[in-house]
């Protein structure tokens, strides 16, 4: 079996170890900011061997309401919540569930900021991501989310629920694994790493990269980006900048084609008060329908940054 590298919680720190012990997670969430929105499911399982012999399943009362756009995609309503635990009650049991096992998932660092922030504390537990690893041995297709990789592979994917999502990721990296056995690769061949090059900018036709930096593997490359709303840590053209040094292409509206809608700091804090931009109406619509568009806030912008 080949080696597998694992990133740290931190971001910082690299292990290179073989895995058949580990935990799948996953949450569903009111959004998909970890400073403003609540966690509403875990989904855990524990692998041994291969195999999965145990299983965490809760949902969550959060402190907010959940709208209607989150119940659309998850099934998950105010009432199925209202007599739930809070965050904090069952902070106990994920810790002593997933003790200090390595942590698999699909775009794991969104999970991770949620538990950190809804915990209150920095989990220690080394993790690893299978969108990672997908992007790299399936560049046949355009997008990597995990319904695009199950339906692929042929994998158990039925519902946008935490567990069901555990077990797909579980068998999807079952798949990777495979695959890297067929294709003799080496770690070194799937792990992806890219850095931000800031600059000046102007208005979006005139953005030009800075410098010959584009990663192909980059989290923005080839992905049309929209910024709403004003920043609070930088200008919009230097956000913009940013994206497009990193192989991004920037558009004005929000269409079919749009992978990620950037909201500005202002614009999350109108969302709380009932209030969303027609970009971010537009944007929730097209993901119900099954566009591939992310929506996120200017924090987790600089999370998938490093700045």
């Amino acid at each position: 079996m080949k080696e597998v590298l694992f990133m740290s919680n931190s971001n910082s720190n690299y292990t290179k170890q073989l895995i058949d012990d580990y935990c799948v997670l996953d949450t569903e969430t009111t959004g998909l900011s970890a400073y403003y929105d609540e966690i509403i499911e875990i989904g855990i399982l524990r692998v041994r061997n291969n195999e999965i012999v145990d299983r965490y399943d809760q949902l969550i009362k959060p402190s907010i309401e959940v709208d209607g756009f989150i119940t659309a995609l998850t099934g998950i309503t105010n009432d199925m919540l209202e007599d739930m635990p809070s965050i904090s009650s069952v902070k106990n049991d994920v810790l002593s569930f997933i003790s200090e096992d390595i942590i698999l998932g699909h775009n794991t660092s969104f999970d991770m900021r949620f538990l950190n922030e809804g915990f209150k504390e920095q989990l220690s537990n080394q993790y690893m991501d299978t969108m990672q690893f997908a992007r790299k041995l399936y560049p046949e297709l355009k997008h990597h989310r995990l319904s695009d990789l199950t339906d692929y592979l042929g994998l158990h994917n039925n519902e946008h629920r935490a567990l069901a999502d555990c077990i797909a990721t579980k068998e999807l990296y079952d798949a990777v694994k495979s695959r890297m056995v067929e294709k003799n690769l080496a770690i070194e061949d799937l792990w992806i790493t890219g850095e931000s090059h800031g600059g000046k900018g102007i208005d979006i036709k005139a953005i030009k990269p800075d410098e010959v930096v584009v990663d192909k593997d980059g989290f923005f490359y080839n992905r049309h980006v929209v910024f709403t709303g004003k920043l609070e840590k930088m200008l919009r053209k230097d956000a913009q900048q940013i994206v497009v040094n990193l192989g991004g292409v920037l558009d004005n509206s929000v269409t079919k084609q749009t992978n990620y809608l950037i909201l500005g700091d202002n614009d999350y804090n109108a969302i709380l008060k009932g209030d969303k931009s027609s970009k971010h109406k537009k944007a929730e619509k097209l993901k119900i329908e099954g566009q591939d568009i992310e929506i996120i806030d200017e924090h987790t912008f600089y999370d998938l940054l490093n700045v």
